[in-house]
């Protein structure tokens, strides 16, 4: 501290966005302040101040960092623009949910956004059941109001999910392919879910891949499926091609769709419905063709025991003997893959 003005100076920076009655209540009484002041014998005069200027630095700090709860009329505020949960109201244990709710009340807050065209409205960032409870049950719903870009809502919102209720398999998948839609780049994807960059960048390839693969309405019929993994869902998607069932598959959708028992199933018994019935339509072989671009197409030939795949060679010279020799390292990349997932579902 060099002089009086430079002193004065640095405390109105200091305080200078703080309000004043809420510091004071943190501030040390005159008696405290006297004593500390008065030691001269110990220390000297601009060490006290120095020692006063940094309690109030932290405490200044403190005040400026601190999220209040606030209550907020819950038809003013939006899901997050990027779905992640595939079904809520449709799920029993969220009519459980809100029922323990309306017994207990709203114990967490969620996490809100200001939304910057609409006054006094806000969108969610985690905390989508907690909202919809609340409109269900008419109350005004407990949040922390915080500015937030599109990149930090879905990253607030994936690792919400992943510390509090983990997305099953298919909704990681349909979460990961909706921001690569709107934009987002994979490490950022990962970092929503909860994982680290790197070798996980191979896993969130192989969630848009899937989730690519499955018409979305059906999905969305089937439900989260959350005992089901990547390899069926995978197994699955097999009998589709753009998001269109494979005609030789013989299954009519919509009729099994409607059926009572499909309606009075879980959603993992859902899941078995369909699987199982493509299953038994195809247990002989099955033949598709794969467009690759540039009037290359490959043909594939599957079995329940094989896959065999047919590169004409004549439309892309040295394509075949090119994937032999990568083909160690891709076998490597796919047994990473699935450790991760195994770990991940641990």
């Amino acid at each position: 501290m060099n002089s009086p003005k430079q002193r004065n100076d640095r405390m109105r920076h200091l305080f200078g966005n703080v309000d004043a009655s809420e510091l004071a209540k943190h501030l040390p009484s005159p008696a405290v302040q006297e004593r500390k002041v008065s030691s001269g014998a110990v220390r000297s005069m601009d060490r006290a101040f120095v020692s006063i200027e940094e309690d109030n630095e932290r405490l200044r700090e403190q005040l400026v960092n601190a999220e209040a709860v606030v209550e907020l009329d819950a038809t003013h505020v939006i899901p997050s623009f990027v779905k992640d949960r595939l079904d809520l109201e449709g799920d029993p244990q969220f009519a459980v949910f809100v029922e323990a709710l309306r017994e207990a009340g709203q114990k967490l807050p969620i996490l809100v956004r200001p939304l910057a065209n609409k006054l006094g409205f806000y969108q969610v960032a985690y905390g989508h059941r907690r909202l919809r409870a609340c409109q269900i049950l008419g109350r005004p719903v407990k949040a922390i109001v915080r500015d937030l870009s599109d990149k930090e809502l879905i990253i607030a919102q994936g690792v919400e999910n992943t510390e509090r209720a983990n997305l099953s398999f298919i909704e990681q998948a349909f979460f990961a392919l909706t921001l690569r839609e709107k934009g987002f780049d994979r490490e950022t994807i990962a970092t929503a879910l909860g994982r680290a960059v790197g070798q996980n960048l191979v896993y969130i390839s192989m969630l848009t891949s899937v989730a690519s693969a499955l018409p979305h309405d059906l999905v969305r019929k089937i439900g989260p499926a959350p005992s089901v993994g990547r390899p069926k869902w995978e197994k699955l998607g097999r009998h589709f091609h753009d998001r269109k069932l494979i005609s030789e598959s013989g299954i009519n959708l919509e009729k099994l769709t409607s059926t009572g028992e499909w309606q009075a199933a879980t959603s993992d018994a859902r899941f078995a419905l369909l699987f199982n019935a493509l299953t038994r339509k195809s247990a002989g072989t099955s033949t598709e063709e794969i467009e690759l671009g540039n009037g290359l197409s490959v043909s594939v030939k599957r079995t329940e025991r094989t896959t065999q795949v047919s590169i004409p060679e004549f439309r892309e010279p040295g394509l075949a003997t090119w994937l032999l020799r990568k083909l160690p390292e891709l076998v490597q990349e796919f047994r990473d893959m699935t450790i991760e997932e195994k770990d991940s579902m641990s």
